[in-house]
């Protein structure tokens, strides 16, 4: 009669330890893989966005997007673009019109009302984008309580964030020069001047907040970089 070899339970718990050391060993690597498609999914993202923009721009005489928000579905044909694959917490739902004090929410909230002619800057409800990861630094939100003082403007000219973030980007940032002497000051690179930022693939470092990294950003002139949370130090290269 032919015999059958047969793992014997001490064999097979070997085996299974081993197992079990392989996949603690290759969990790491498989998690950075992960990360890094995200960023890359992330990456392709930002440039939509970055190509939406310009086609804006393009079609209303340089001027960019009041909410990047507003470039669906006209110049982006998904609402998923605008949700890092980082951000989970959906249940929040961002603002998709940052800091107009609500004041987009009576024109888009009233859809259903016969006659009402909706402003073109914040368009119906239907195309009302729920969830926005990304900072967009042009926006047409009030700069008041956020920037405004600090870009040398007055309350009563009520300027924009938008107006704000071209001051600084002709003018630079003075107050951070003082605070920071190896700031250069003056006007900023617009290749390297910050409009849209994600902030979820950030990494800390023991040299500071400001030196977090890697922020995944869409600059003035349209391309892609990446910088420190404190972007005035330029880029970032992993």
């Amino acid at each position: 009669m032919q015999k059958y070899r047969t793992f014997t339970l001490i064999e097979l718990l070997v085996v299974i330890g081993i197992i079990a050391i392989l996949a603690a060993m290759l969990m790491p690597a498989l998690g950075k893989a992960r990360e890094k498609a995200r960023q890359t999914e992330c990456m392709n993202q930002l440039k939509q966005i970055s190509l939406g923009i310009e086609m804006f721009k393009s079609d209303n005489r340089g001027k960019f997007p009041p909410w990047i928000s507003n470039l669906y579905p006209d110049y982006i044909n998904t609402k998923k673009v605008y949700q890092c694959p980082m951000d989970k917490d959906t249940s929040s739902k961002s603002d998709p019109h940052p800091y107009d004090n609500d004041l987009a929410k009576k024109f888009y909230e009233i859809e259903g009302n016969k006659g009402v002619e909706h402003d073109p800057n914040v368009g119906t409800e239907k195309n009302q984008v729920p969830h926005v990861s990304y900072l967009y630094q042009m926006n047409n939100g009030s700069s008041e309580g956020v920037a405004g003082s600090w870009f040398g403007t007055s309350e009563e000219e009520s300027p924009t964030i938008a107006d704000c973030k071209e001051f600084q980007l002709r003018y630079g940032n003075q107050d951070a020069k003082k605070a920071h002497p190896d700031d250069p000051g003056g006007p900023y690179d617009p290749t390297v001047f910050p409009i849209v930022s994600c902030f979820f693939h950030v990494k800390k470092n023991k040299d500071g907040i400001e030196h977090y990294a890697p922020v995944l950003q869409i600059s003035y002139s349209g391309n892609f970089f990446m910088s420190k949370v404190r972007w005035e130090y330029g880029q970032w290269v992993p």
